[in-house]
């Protein structure tokens, strides 16, 4: 019988070592998640076996890991992209967009971020963060109109895409709310489609002057 070469021996020693060892850290990494983590699901739903219940376990505790790192990522860098932004302004050179887009931002990513960082200068609640870009676009539009405690209403709700429209929509049927040009079409003139186009208008011009009054916040503080 042939001599096994010494090499490919070797290797296949070492390759078996190498499988006991990723075995042994996998049972010790299950063991360690077991002893310290709580599951949220109950996996016995679920109808699995023993060791894919083990591993769907794993995967729960290491995912809800990576989304709390990737908040307190979001939170750190809409922090970086609010200071780059104060100090490039200060510098008069109006260099933030050519800045942010040589680093490979979009204008809507990193926008989005100082609302939100904004907002939680405001009310100083990390939940901010992880509410959906449709109610921070809400919260953006009525801060003005509305209380620290009516946007941590909406930032603390279950839903608060659905709270912040409410809210929005209670502000729009206020009379005093509304610019005296549409009252006076609604009373001259009772054409919806026009009062439509007139108020899709206004709100143009309304989010126009709320993105200049930011610019021109960011120019303030930074003297």
């Amino acid at each position: 019988m042939k001599k096994i070469n010494v090499k490919i021996a070797n290797k296949l020693g070492e390759k078996f070592k190498e499988t006991n060892i990723q075995k042994v850290t996998s049972q010790i990494e299950l063991m360690e998640i077991k002893e310290k983590y709580n599951p949220i699901l109950n996996y016995d739903e679920f109808e699995l076996e023993n060791l894919q219940k083990e591993q769907m376990i794993i995967f729960e505790e290491k995912a809800i890991h990576h989304a709390n790192e990737l908040s307190k990522n979001t939170i750190a860098l809409s922090k970086i992209f609010y200071e780059a932004q104060k100090t490039l302004a200060s510098a008069g050179t109006g260099s933030f967009v050519k800045w942010y887009e040589a680093l490979g931002f979009k204008k809507d990513f990193v926008y989005m971020l100082l609302k939100r960082n904004e907002l939680f200068m405001e009310v100083e609640n990390e939940r901010i963060f992880e509410i959906p870009e449709k109610a921070i676009k809400t919260i953006s539009k009525i801060k003005d109109k509305v209380n620290v405690k009516e946007i941590l209403e909406i930032v603390n709700a279950e839903k608060p895409v659905i709270v912040a429209k409410e809210i929005e929509v209670s502000l729009s049927g206020n009379p005093k709310d509304r610019t005296s040009e549409i009252e006076e079409i609604e009373i001259i003139d009772n054409s919806f489609d026009k009062v439509i186009k007139i108020e899709k208008k206004i709100a143009e011009y309304y989010q126009k002057i709320k993105e200049l009054e930011y610019e021109l916040s960011i120019l303030k503080k930074s003297k």
